[in-house]
């Protein structure tokens, strides 16, 4: 029994978990350099086509035709010193590996006429994913070796502008979501190793948001994303030498994943003429990630003889929160904007849950960019985010559901983005 829930349960924890994500957990939310280099901070502005992410409401006041793309590249880092409940302070680099998730967006605006106020668009973004990679032979082969998450939202969006005051905006999110996994299985001696690929059905959710301009140097911005319920279909492989084929066959897996919801709250206030300053705060609700469960189709229930056995693994997510701070000067007459932000991520991984495949811990960003009017037309916008992780230590052999990895995980992550914006 002790072999099948150690095999089951590692292969659960590996469907779905990604870590080295830029906000707490496995979300993304780096969706476009403008905001990136303002820390986030541009819900109640969303004076960008990448409004349809942080606001809708935002596209009512923006003007005519407008296709934005661009990409994030993210170089994550990390460091584990341990195991520590083995007497040991080895240190395991993860490898390093770099990820580019896309952004590319849509939109067009009536600004007079019958339609005046009235805006849509559609994007495509990628607000949770990405993945590890670690030596085929470090100390943590059996929880994990490689994997990689990826999630595209496809995001059809309408705004409607009220007045010169308020607008509001509404979207659907259609979600295509993929999975791939390696680790080990290293209860013999002949070790094995597992492979799993998976794609996930599609999945749908909402986002709205609400833009209020009171006076003229001030704006509120408030927006929602609902929860996004995932169902994962794949295959498993084992690579079992034939004395072992019997005990674990792989074949079909299936398995489940709610992405929390989110909102941001942000107020935006203009002291001087060119110069724009934001404070929001965004939460997550983690909390609906509270347990996982994995199902093979060939298991120990209805199969005698083989060991791998369907489970449920408590995770215990918490709801948590970052705070946002974001600035923006536009230099007159060069068409070039100056911009920096700063946030901190408040981890929602529990003591009991923390272990290689998501090595969590609270986070510092540091940002910076610039926009250039390289044209009457079109624009390009640059930041960078240096992460910082707070050192984290774990005892996870305290836990019976732990990984039994105790020791410190050290890591922080750079992030480049660059987009291009066309307007006519």
């Amino acid at each position: 029994m002790k072999l099948r829930v150690t095999v089951s349960t590692v292969l659960l924890l590996s469907v779905v978990l990604t870590s080295q994500a830029a906000a707490g957990g496995f979300q993304l939310n780096e969706h476009g350099a403008r905001a990136m280099a303002q820390a986030g901070a541009f819900a109640a502005r969303a004076n960008d086509p990448s409004a349809l992410f942080f606001n809708p409401a935002g596209l009512s006041f923006q003007r005519g035709t407008q296709i934005m793309a661009g990409a994030t590249i993210i170089a994550p880092s990390y460091t584990y010193y341990g195991p520590s409940n083995l007497n040991s302070n080895e240190k395991w680099e993860m490898n390093n590996n770099v990820f580019t998730p896309p952004n590319l967006y849509i939109t067009n605006t009536w600004n007079d006429g019958a339609l005046k106020g009235l805006a849509i668009g559609i994007g495509v973004t990628t607000p949770f994913g990405l993945g590890t990679e670690w030596d085929d032979d470090w100390i943590g082969r059996s929880v994990t070796r490689e994997i990689e998450l990826q999630t595209f939202f496809i995001m059809p969006t309408v705004s409607y502008a009220i007045n010169d005051m308020i607008s509001v905006g509404v979207g659907a999110n259609i979600v295509i979501s993929n999975v791939m996994l390696r680790r080990a299985v290293t209860n013999f001696d002949t070790e094995l190793d597992l492979e799993l690929e998976g794609d996930g059905d599609l999945g749908y959710s909402f986002n709205a948001g609400i833009l209020f301009r009171p006076i003229e140097n001030v704006s509120v911005g408030f927006t929602y994303r609902s929860e996004t319920e995932l169902d994962f279909e794949g295959t498993s492989d084992f690579h079992a030498p034939t004395t072992l084929q019997a005990l674990f066959p792989g074949g079909d897996v299936t398995t489940g994943l709610t992405l929390p919801e989110t909102w941001f709250a942000g107020v935006a206030w203009s002291p001087i003429e060119n110069f724009d300053l934001e404070f929001d705060y965004q939460f997550i609700g983690w909390s609906s990630y509270d347990e996982l469960a994995i199902d093979f189709s060939t298991d120990a229930a209805n199969t005698p003889g083989v060991a791998q056995s369907d489970v449920a693994s408590p995770k215990d997510y918490e709801n948590t929160f970052i705070a946002r701070f974001g600035l923006e000067y536009r230099i007159p007459a060069t068409g070039i904007a100056l911009r920096g932000g700063y946030f901190f991520d408040n981890n929602p991984v529990p003591d009991k849950s923390l272990e290689p495949l998501l090595p969590d811990s609270d986070r510092h960003g540091l940002n910076i960019g610039v926009g250039l009017d390289v044209l009457p037309n079109i624009r390009l916008d640059a930041a960078y985010l240096h992460l910082i992780f707070i050192d984290r230590i774990t005892e996870a052999t305290t836990y019976d559901e732990g990984v039994h990895m105790n020791g410190k995980y050290s890591g922080g992550v750079d992030l480049f983005a660059l987009n291009i914006t066309y307007a006519f």
